[in-house]
């Protein structure tokens, strides 16, 4: 599993847009930042190879709005996600 978390930085006024847009690739989420153009976004896979992940960082560089993007966060490991969600709890 890889989970990475992104700041992603849209031109002004158009967080909105650039938010729905990048939801359209598999493993990526919004969570916040729309109206200030900075979105927290998070990037995830099952797999145990980085490329899925790494691949779709790099597109969302492409996405019509995006200015840049700032990697914030990695997590590489072998746990599944219902495994770290049971750690937690």
């Amino acid at each position: 599993m890889n989970i990475c978390s992104l700041i992603v930085y849209t031109k002004p006024d158009h967080g909105p847009q650039v938010s729905k847009r990048l939801t359209q690739y598999q493993g990526v989420e919004v969570h916040g930042g729309m109206i200030e153009d900075k979105l927290i976004v998070t990037v995830e896979d099952e797999g145990e190879s980085m490329s899925p992940v790494s691949d779709t960082m790099n597109e969302l560089r492409n996405v019509d709005g995006v200015v840049s993007t700032t990697l914030i966060y990695h997590y590489g490991g072998e746990e599944s996600m219902e495994e770290m969600n049971r750690e937690i709890n």
